[in-house]
């Protein structure tokens, strides 16, 4: 599994880009479900206090926003995102179309060139130069 994270500011301007890769996972509800764990505490170890979340796996994000709690094959990777969330008020998290967040797939490819992780701050990737513009116009 790959794992690519975009984090941006309110301006759409790339502040962090991560890229991971994750052997033995075959289920791509866990994939994202760990890919989003991943980029909360990422945020978290960067004292991230305002944060909108977007993720394009419709089943993990309704998981997290969900009151009830989850039985599903991924269901103690959703509790730890939503002991996150519970304690940061002014985290929240979106169902966004894969068209909409094109440069976090460009670094799940690059993850698989790498093969390792790689964490990039306050630099803008010259390979995603073109997918951050294109994000960036579809902010909502």
């Amino acid at each position: 599994m790959e794992i690519g994270i975009i984090i941006r500011d309110e301006e759409g301007e790339a502040l962090v880009a991560e890229c991971d890769i994750k052997n033995n996972v075959v289920n791509a509800a866990v994939a994202e479900s760990l890919a989003l764990r991943k980029a909360a505490e990422l945020c978290s170890d960067l004292n991230i206090q305002k944060a909108i979340f977007e993720g394009d796996a419709k089943e993990v994000v309704e998981a997290v926003l969900s009151e009830k709690e989850a039985v599903l094959d991924f269901s103690s990777i959703i509790d730890d995102v939503k002991f996150d969330f519970r304690n940061r008020t002014h985290w929240f998290i979106q169902f966004a179309s894969r068209k909409k967040n094109t440069i976090a797939h460009i670094l799940t490819k690059k993850a698989l060139e790498i093969r390792k992780e790689i964490v990039w701050i306050e630099k803008v990737l010259e390979f995603t130069m073109g997918c951050l513009l294109n994000d960036t116009s579809c902010k909502t």
